[in-house]
């Protein structure tokens, strides 16, 4: 006979749970907390590494690997904006020197629009509302920006994206608490250095306007991208951490096609077998961006209601639309 204490355990045993996406642990105060997949972490490092390269390639006027065809002049003179995508230029229209680009700008618009009115629904907050008009502004300053390739076009593009970056980190700063806990001080600091940059990317030009450009835009982008992360993995929410992941897997996909799009752009045009240009930047990263910048503002808009007490809110989906659900009546107005 077995000891009492070699029995076998023939207790039913509960199935083996699945592990989350990305997993899960506990900090130092118990509270649980999520990571990312192990897959869109390196894509995200992979992203920022090829990202870098290519902005070098602006920067240094490097035309990408292969020959490539720029196309004639049109309504608007020789191209004079410091940058001159992929698209061959005034092949469609005389007077639209990038008609791709150009038609695709719109869909960033579109989600700026859609942003508005959900945040304007939803008692959003001031920064959300101004974080959806600066995209509306991306996307009509692209419009004509790629539709003239001169530098007050480009202008009109870029120094709204540098103002949204600022607007982004703001709400990064101030996102963990429900009162602001820099007071005016914050605000100010970072209108001064939006103002700065932005005078900068106006009257610089060559390499200098492209090299101050991306490096501020890219500081804000990757602290949004790391205020992103920390959110994802501090939300009680699943269905909000799933849409952190696809928004974030969607950026890095557009970062990508903008990198291709760049440093590729000679085999780009000459693809085997007569496949056209898949126009990357136009398809892949105005509306990959676009969309993607949709969804991580909702995912941010979402925890920050929640935070505020206004109401504990998850999402559904509706089609490409982000609906939110208000579980709790908290706070509701009449």
């Amino acid at each position: 006979l077995l000891a009492p204490n070699t029995l076998p355990n023939t207790a039913p045993q509960p199935p083996p749970r699945l592990m989350p996406m990305g997993g899960s642990s506990r900090n130092e105060d118990g509270i649980k907390e999520f990571s990312l997949p192990p897959a869109l972490k390196g894509m995200i490092y992979f992203a920022i590494a090829a990202g870098t390269v290519g902005a070098f390639s602006l920067i240094l006027g490097g035309k990408g690997l292969g020959r490539r065809r720029v196309g004639d002049n049109g309504y608007w003179g020789p191209v004079s904006s410091s940058v001159d995508w992929c698209e061959e230029n005034y092949l469609w229209s005389h007077y639209v020197a990038e008609l791709w680009n150009t038609l695709t700008s719109l869909l960033v618009s579109l989600a700026g629009v859609v942003s508005f009115v959900q945040f304007s629904q939803h008692d959003g907050e001031m920064r959300f509302k101004l974080l959806a008009v600066s995209l509306v502004a991306i996307g009509i300053g692209s419009v004509i920006f790629h539709a003239t390739l001169v530098p007050w076009g480009q202008a009109l593009d870029e120094v709204p994206m540098l103002w949204l970056g600022m607007i982004a980190a703001y709400g990064v700063i101030e996102g963990k608490t429900p009162s602001p806990r820099y007071g005016p001080w914050l605000p100010v600091v970072l209108t001064l250095w939006a103002i700065f940059v932005s005078l900068c990317n106006v009257y610089l030009e060559g390499g200098l306007q492209i090299a101050v450009f991306h490096i501020s835009f890219a500081f804000s982008e990757l602290f949004f991208i790391g205020g992103s992360i920390k959110l994802h993995n501090s939300s009680p929410d699943s269905k909000i951490r799933e849409l952190f992941v696809v928004a974030l897997a969607l950026y890095v996909t557009a970062i990508l096609s903008w990198v291709v799009d760049n440093v590729m752009c000679g085999m780009m045009q000459n693809l085997p077998f007569g496949v056209p240009n898949p126009q990357l930047h136009a398809w892949l990263w105005h509306g990959g961006v676009g969309y993607a910048s949709y969804c991580l503002m909702m995912a941010h808009f979402l925890e920050r209601q929640r935070l505020l007490g206004k109401a504990t809110c998850s999402l559904k989906w509706s089609g490409p639309l982000i609906v939110p659900i208000h579980k709790s009546s908290m706070n509701k107005r009449d």
